[in-house]
């Protein structure tokens, strides 16, 4: 059975980016699906890079009756995807989103769902251990499901510098340490791998495919 992987983060968190970039990694491993559950916001879904990944065997889900409305139109796919043994990504954005998450809450409890917040430390909610916090518990009270692990995505999107990525690698470890989840990947532009070495395993590298080249 392939996993079941919720991505959620603020606005400006990145967590759409790196739904993409984690299908795009994923892709040829089995059977992959991704869900926009993006059905608020009308900029930057993951939808609009359906082509991509599709050439690449990643299956896209959602209403495309719908595809450039900005309505709350859900894919009678996704029950299925979600029973399924494909490994699914669901890209869920803002409040709105994490409220239709709970619609699916028993079959993600069912299939043990990872829930991935996505965070940002340069934005100012999630500045701090705090607001951290605060963004995980209300996405948890809005989906009624638990976040599992926290992805360090911090970045000034065209002036990022690796020292800006570490200052929120120590934010998030303080977080993590008071949610009791782990920090399970700090995602960083190819160009500053090689600085970000002491990051092993964890470093992801995060390819822009949406977003303007001054943004993340």
């Amino acid at each position: 059975m392939g996993r079941k992987i919720v991505i959620v983060g603020d606005y400006g968190s990145g967590k759409t980016e790196f739904s993409l970039n984690l299908a795009k990694t994923l892709a040829g491993q089995g059977k992959l699906v991704l869900v926009d559950l993006d059905i608020v916001n009308p900029y930057f879904r993951s939808r609009e890079a359906t082509e991509l990944l599709e050439s690449m065997g990643v299956e896209v889900v959602y209403n495309r009756d719908y595809r450039t409305a900005d309505l709350p139109a859900l894919s009678p796919r996704i029950d299925a995807v979600l029973s399924g043994p494909e490994t699914v990504i669901l890209d869920v954005g803002g409040d709105g989103g994490a409220v239709v998450l709970g619609r699916y809450r028993p079959l993600l409890l069912k299939q043990q769902a990872d829930i991935w917040l996505v965070v940002n430390c340069m934005r100012p909610f999630t500045a701090d251990p705090a607001g951290i916090i605060n963004a995980a518990r209300r996405s948890e009270g809005k989906a009624r499901l638990s976040i599992t692990a926290l992805i360090n995505n911090t970045n000034l999107g065209r002036e990022t510098q690796a020292d800006h990525l570490r200052h929120g690698a120590e934010i998030l470890a303080r977080a993590s340490a008071q949610m009791g989840v782990p920090v399970l990947f700090h995602c960083a532009r190819p160009h500053l791998i090689p600085h970000l070495r002491e990051f092993g395993d964890s470093l992801f590298a995060m390819e822009l495919s949406l977003f303007p080249a001054d943004i993340i």
